[in-house]
């Protein structure tokens, strides 16, 4: 069995901290050193990548860190704790602003100072946020990322770009304030505890059913503005297509997710599985989901312009992640945490394709698009291969999400959910497949039987802008394909939602066993037994019994499940073994009344 260790480490801290070296030594440096001030923020954000890398193996072995940084009162600490959650979000943000940082410095020829400094502080805040060990202090750095990241999106100066700030601080600041209620109503109404708990931290022991639902739905709508729930989505199709690509790669990748993520922590720590499933607000979550997928993609289908397309994509997409976690399902929740990373992956490198497409060539639309495929083919099968992802096609990340989410539908016996990713794969067939028919099977002249154009692998940009690109599209299919690679999200997302959906078996094993097949009151337990847990003839896990005859399974996932104890020699054969037969529901502690007995 895996042992959690809670240790206390600055390391969270030093990877929340770089950042704000990299922008010290940025706005220290004169202008004329302008490589070297642009490097310098490369460098920081790889940096603070690598620290949260060595954190890896820590978190592969179930510990976590934790750091106290300030108590305001009781029940209010600004408390930093790195959990498998936490680090799964802070590994994927680092790694998606370390691209874009990298991306960056090709791209942005203005005002160079001002947004590295800026995509500096937001990394940081952002980086703060994943490794909140409480909601009071996932509330101070969610609405300081708000002020991080509104100089990004505004940084061209356009009156569009203006016009987007301003539209996304209106909802951003309107957002906080519903969440600075949710925050002050979870205080005073659930016991003053905001802390993020393995099962939830409330329940309706602490507060009222009235009281619960304000609570939910009150972090609901303050996250779902950043999530871009719908009709909580009004800034994002202008906040895309105003801000340079880079950002908006990050408003996508990870600034969305950070509302997502909220959310996240809201139904697993906060309220957790059972509460969800008693109070019903799961079912208000699914329907927001289901509608806000289908609609953004109806929505994509009419735009003309890349980014706006892709934004409202991200809305819909986003959304998985809300589906995921309205099943009360454990696939449904592994395929909704997941999303979160193989999202930014693909969305990721479509944004910064977008970019490419306008440094190179200034085309914005995509009816102008003809024959760009042949111009830029590199960057152009990238996105073709992340479009593809996005519907679901194998073997992708796009495809294992939405395997996961359809089992988990299926497993919550809500075969409607699959209909609804079914239509979303289609209508995303309807808006990805003809940008890729006009970047490849297009071309200028081809209504008067023009030549088609040959494809020309020269230097199609700097490769600063054009790594970034080549590097994600390869992820989408490598994670895809590689599932289970230590550091790709699946080993940090299964084990962290067994801990949430997965349930505890607890039996005993004796000796013997009277007349009627029953353990006689007093016998006493046989202790050093291994006994395993199988499913399908698979070892699922160990366990040895102790003193007194008594194992038990963590983690385990719903299903049907035997119990075996056998010597190695006899490992396999039934009929020489003490058998018991166990059915798994999610989230729901299972105690074997019969015990495992040595047959005679």
């Amino acid at each position: 069995q895996r042992r959690t260790v809670r240790a206390f480490s600055v390391v969270p801290l030093i990877a929340i901290l770089l950042p704000w070296v990299s922008l010290a030594v940025i706005l220290a440096l004169p202008k004329k050193s302008r490589t070297v001030r642009l490097w310098t923020c490369f460098l920081g954000s790889l940096a603070a990548f690598g620290v949260v890398l060595s954190m890896l193996p820590g978190i592969l072995d179930g510990n976590t860190y934790t750091i106290k940084l300030a108590s305001v009162v009781e029940g209010l600490e600004v408390r930093l704790t790195v959990d498998m959650l936490g680090y799964y979000f802070a590994l994927v943000l680092s790694f998606l602003w370390m691209l874009a940082t990298l991306y960056s410095i090709s791209y942005i020829d203005h005002k160079e100072n001002r947004f590295f400094a800026f995509m500096a502080l937001c990394e940081s805040f952002i980086m703060a946020c994943a490794f909140s060990a409480n909601m009071f202090t996932y509330f101070i750095f969610y609405e300081m990322m708000t002020f991080g990241s509104y100089p990004l999106i505004i940084h061209e100066e356009t009156t569009m770009a203006r016009r987007a700030g301003y539209k996304y601080l209106v909802y951003a600041i309107s957002a906080g304030t519903v969440l600075f209620f949710a925050i002050v109503a979870h205080y005073f109404w659930g016991g003053g505890d905001l802390g993020f708990g393995q099962y939830g931290s409330l329940s309706l022991a602490v507060a009222s059913r009235a009281a619960l639902m304000t609570i939910f739905f009150t972090y609901l709508a303050g996250f779902g503005v950043k999530a871009a729930i719908m009709p909580l989505h009004g800034w994002v199709p202008d906040a895309h297509p105003a801000a340079p690509s880079p950002a908006s790669a990050l408003l996508s990748g990870v600034i969305l997710k950070a509302g997502a993520f909220g959310i996240i922590r809201v139904v697993f720590n906060v309220f957790g599985v059972d509460l969800m499933r008693d109070l019903g607000v799961f079912v208000v979550m699914a329907i927001l989901a289901c509608i806000t997928i289908v609609v953004a993609s109806v929505f994509a289908l009419t735009q003309d312009n890349l980014k706006r397309r892709l934004a409202y994509s991200s809305i819909g997409q986003v959304s998985y992640i809300i589906l995921g976690l309205a099943m009360l399902s454990y696939d449904g929740a592994l395929g909704g945490t997941m999303q979160l990373a193989h999202h930014a992956l693909m969305k990721g490198c479509l944004f910064l394709c977008a970019g490419v497409i306008l440094v190179k060539t200034g085309q914005k639309n995509i009816s102008e698009m003809k024959g760009i495929g042949y111009k830029l083919p590199v960057t152009m099968i990238c996105f073709s291969i992340c479009a593809l992802a996005m519907m679901g096609t194998p073997p992708s990340v796009g495809f294992i999400t939405k395997w996961l989410l359809g089992s988990g539908a299926l497993q919550a016996n809500l075969p409607v959910y699959v209909v609804v990713l079914l239509v979303s794969a289609l209508l995303n067939a309807a808006y990805y497949l003809p940008i890729i028919y006009i970047a490849f099977f297009r071309w200028e002249g081809d209504e008067e039987e023009g030549s088609r154009p040959k494809l020309h692998f020269g230097r199609e940009i700097d490769s600063k802008m054009l790594l970034p690109v080549v590097i994600l599209a390869a992820l989408v299919i490598i994670v895809g394909v590689w599932v289970t690679v230590p550091g790709f999200p699946y080993s940090l997302t299964d084990p962290a939602v067994k801990k949430i959906y997965g349930s505890t078996i607890t039996g005993y094993k004796y000796l013997d066993e009277n007349a009627n097949g029953m353990h006689d009151e007093g016998e006493p337990g046989e202790g050093g037994v291994t006994v395993r847990l199988m499913r399908d003839e698979e070892v699922v896990d160990t366990a040895v019994t102790d003193s007194g005859g008594r194992y038990y399974f963590q983690d385990v996932e719903p299903g049907t499940y035997e119990i075996v104890e056998a010597s190695e020699d006899s490992f396999g054969e039934r009929e020489s073994a003490a058998v018991l037969r166990v059915e798994v529901e999610a989230a729901k502690d299972v105690t074997v009344d019969k015990p495992l007995l040595n047959r005679p």
